[in-house]
């Protein structure tokens, strides 16, 4: 797409022809004057002497090949699409919406990392507060805390009093996670959404890798934030990072640690808006008036067949 003051052009790629078509029409029109052909073969002294002894008959100039490309030029202009905002186009949310999935369970919430994790779910929710963020929590089990939402406040509230209280049962299910977020971006209708997993790794199976594989085919990214235990608590297993490298593989996204997310934050911004560039949706906020110059080269072309008096 491409902008020229308040109009919206949906096929640039025929503003090509706009020039072409004044050129060829000028081109045309010089090449086929009445003496332009004697321009070529008489030398010109004797053509001015032919003139003064009114032997030569001067060609009158015809607008022909300039009315053509007048009306080329302006079918031309027409295809390339220029468009307007409809005032009467629906809203579209939650198109390209980023759902965090937060893990709760008692390796990340005893382990000494969370701190970390917390931090980097709140930059994100601040950096990237323009797309609608979705957030669950999860231990063994799942459970949503906020549906696709422009306000980003209500979730910092939340990361903020998150703790390893939070969650009734212990446990560590990433696939449960994502089974829930595939459900709630589809209800959300959101098309082509991230989903955030932060955790330690652990619990992610061949199941949680799956799911991520199904979520990436249906258009979903998954990308994870590691977050690094510094002891992990007595009982509990290690942190499994190759597991995150294993989810992140099959959804199609990145992992990063918690203490460094910019390269998230990048792909995560390249992907802002691009549901806005579908065709789909830009022809249901756009409308196309490329339907009137095509109208409108009628005219040079209706002139070409008005009558012509007789010499």
């Amino acid at each position: 797409m491409m902008y020229v003051l308040d109009i919206e052009l949906l096929r640039p790629i025929w503003l090509i022809g706009v020039p072409l078509a004044l050129l060829t029409g000028g081109l045309i029109a010089f090449t086929s004057s009445g003496l332009a052909r004697w321009h070529r073969v008489i030398d010109p002294d004797l053509l001015n002497a032919l003139r003064k002894l009114g032997q030569v008959t001067e060609a009158r100039n015809d607008p022909g090949p300039w009315l053509l490309a007048l009306a080329a030029a302006l079918v031309a202009f027409g295809l390339a699409g220029p468009a307007t905002r409809d005032p009467d186009a629906p809203t579209l949310r939650n198109l390209d919406a980023i759902m965090i999935l937060l893990d709760l369970s008692p390796s990340v919430t005893e382990g000494g990392g969370f701190d970390d994790a917390q931090a980097a779910v709140s930059r994100l929710i601040d950096r990237h507060g323009t797309r609608p963020l979705a957030l669950g929590v999860y231990s063994a089990e799942s459970f949503l805390v906020s549906v696709p939402t422009d306000d980003p406040s209500v979730l910092q509230t939340v990361i903020a009093v998150a703790d390893a209280q939070t969650m009734p049962v212990q446990g560590s299910r990433p696939d449960r996670a994502l089974d829930m977020a595939q459900q709630t971006l589809t209800d959300a209708s959101a098309a082509r959404p991230d989903v955030v997993l932060v955790s330690d790794g652990g619990g992610v199976g061949p199941e949680a890798v799956d799911r991520a594989r199904q979520m990436a085919a249906a258009g979903t990214r998954i990308s994870a934030v590691f977050v690094s235990p510094d002891a992990p608590p007595y009982g509990m297993p290690p942190a499994h990072r190759e597991g995150l490298v294993a989810i992140t593989a099959a959804g199609g996204g990145i992992l990063v640690d918690a203490s460094d997310i910019r390269e998230l934050d990048s792909i995560l911004t390249a992907r802002r808006g691009a549901v806005a560039t579908d065709a789909a949706s830009r022809n249901l906020r756009y409308r196309d008036q490329g339907r009137w110059f095509v109208g409108l080269a009628l005219l040079p072309l209706a002139l070409l067949f008005r009558r012509r008096r007789p010499l």
